[in-house]
């Protein structure tokens, strides 16, 4: 027993004597994200050197100065064993903060883009993983063109990551639903194994999607960059009309890819584990598999000059809120096209790489709806909401009901913005709430996500939303909320300090008052 002691007070004196690092756990956030960025951005560089050299030797700085940042600062820095939940989204936060800032000056160092805030918008668009793009991809190098479909893939990891590891840690207290972070109790109880175990499934199912699109004769540019766009949702395409120009089969790949990609990592895990009865208790599950049958048959009943599987690919790609296409399905029937735009918002599964509001929100939002139905017709009704076979408390709900009306905000703030900026009503509307869920094309973008139409305003206005699609409002407005207070704390504080201040400011403000 005294040699455990002595660790642990080994391991105690030491976390105290970098106690003055408060921020540690932010810092290392951004560190874990700089050396990923610096892997991909030298894997970036090495494939491209038959290409651009240019680019390549561009790329392969940055890949040593990301990630001689990120070792020499997880080297420096300790590791809080339990960070706070301040400092966990404050983290997160600062991560896609440096990731877009450095992108941005990525595409401006290598010539890519001229503009600040077309880098800026395309640097968001893809570490958010929108399917929206500034670019047109015929005129990039290979390793630029590699660059920006790995930036979606790096940033549908963190997201995920942030999902299924950092979120339910520092949310373990206050789960925004039961069912909202339940699936991530079937992997390891350790925050670090359950990470490794989310890498090794992302890594392996992106490599088994290259391979299958590589067999379809795709190509080894467009097998790898469609790979990386397709698991992590990000729907940026090396082609520009996205899979309008590749074969069948490479379509049926994507399909395959977006509806796993979609699809929660505890789905994921227990289809790996070979969970059968996990999968067929899921009512998120069955729910999502619903989505993408009653949606195919709609679109297919409903457009004539689509094919089944080209109707699957579209419900997969919204499901998803991937954003590839086969084809312009913004000039199909209004119908379809309103049906595409409620399938977008509502989202994905809880707990994958897909954005909106996710199918186990929206179901107990719906249940909710109906027992509040009900209770008006019998008010003395006592009837218990419940998910996956566990019941949801009202603390639960009115937590839900927050976070939908904090997305319909945010929702008619987009369409707001776009339509002052010059944007037509409709595709305000419309690519407000596909930019907020992730997705990106619709009506106003285009099939394929072209920001063409857009000016400078319009696009710039869109860089807040797609990080807050990304990010997940509920931290934000969890991370909103302690910045108020801290402001006011730090008010509090300066007044304490400085009270001459606060009287001289009180003397003026009553001078220049007698003054008028």
């Amino acid at each position: 027993m005294k040699p455990l002691r002595s660790s642990s007070r080994a391991r105690a004196r030491a976390f105290d004597a970098h106690r003055t690092l408060r921020d540690s756990h932010i810092l290392l956030s951004v560190s874990d994200a700089l050396l990923g960025l610096g892997i991909v951005s030298g894997g970036c560089a090495i494939s491209g050197l038959a290409d651009d050299l240019g680019d390549s030797v561009a790329l392969a700085a940055g890949a040593v100065l990301f990630a001689g940042i990120g070792m020499l600062s997880r080297a420096k820095l300790v590791r809080r064993p339990r960070p706070t939940t301040s400092a966990v989204l404050s983290g997160l936060a600062a991560t896609w903060l440096v990731l877009v800032v450095v992108g941005t000056a990525v595409y401006l160092i290598t010539g890519t883009i001229e503009r600040v805030d077309d880098a800026l918008v395309e640097s968001a668009a893809g570490f958010s993983t929108t399917a929206v793009t500034t670019l047109n991809p015929t005129e990039l190098s290979v390793p630029m063109t590699l660059w920006r479909a790995s930036t979606q893939w790096l940033g549908g990891l963190v997201g995920i990551v942030a999902g299924v590891v950092a979120l339910p840690t520092a949310l373990q207290q206050k789960r925004l639903a039961p069912t909202e972070w339940i699936a991530n109790d079937d992997f390891a109880r350790n925050k670090r194994t359950r990470q490794r175990q989310i890498v090794v499934i992302y890594l392996c199912i992106t490599a088994l999607i290259g391979v299958a699109f590589a067999a379809t004769g795709m190509g080894t540019k467009h097998s790898a960059v469609h790979a990386l766009t397709t698991i992590s949702t990000g729907g940026f395409s090396s082609a520009p009309d996205s899979f309008a120009s590749f074969g069948a089969a490479a379509a049926a790949v994507a399909t395959i890819g977006m509806i796993i990609a979609g699809a929660s990592y505890a789905v994921i895990w227990w289809a790996i584990r070979g969970r059968a009865k996990a999968l067929v208790r899921s009512a998120e599950l069955r729910t999502y598999g619903a989505v993408l049958l009653v949606g195919t048959l709609v679109v297919w009943w409903r457009a004539d000059e689509l094919s089944w599987h080209d109707s699957l690919f579209t419900i997969a790609s919204s499901a998803s809120t991937t954003g590839f296409a086969v084809t312009d399905w913004t000039a199909l029937d209004h119908g379809v096209v309103t049906l595409l735009l409620v399938i977008i918002a509502t989202g994905s599964m809880t707990g994958s790489a897909g954005g909106g509001l996710s199918i186990g929100r929206a179901r107990i939002l719906v249940a909710f709806a109906r027992r509040e139905l009900r209770r008006q017709l019998d008010p003395g009704a006592v009837v218990v909401l419940k998910s996956s076979g566990r019941a949801v408390d009202n603390r639960a709900i009115e937590r839900m009901t927050g976070h939908q009306t904090a997305h319909l905000a945010a929702c008619a703030s987009a369409a707001g913005l776009l339509a002052l900026a010059g944007v037509d009503l409709v595709g305000a509307i419309y690519t407000g709430i596909s930019v907020l869920a992730t997705h990106g094309p619709g009506i106003g973008t285009g099939p394929y996500g072209e920001l063409s139409n857009f000016n400078g305003w319009a696009r710039i206005s869109l860089v807040p939303f797609m990080l807050a699609g990304r990010l997940s409002l509920v931290p934000l407005m969890i991370a909103i909320v302690w910045g108020v207070h801290a402001r006011k704390k730090i008010g509090r504080s300066l007044r304490r300090r400085f009270p001459r201040a606060r009287l001289r400011f009180t003397a003026f403000g009553a001078s220049a008052g007698r003054q008028r």
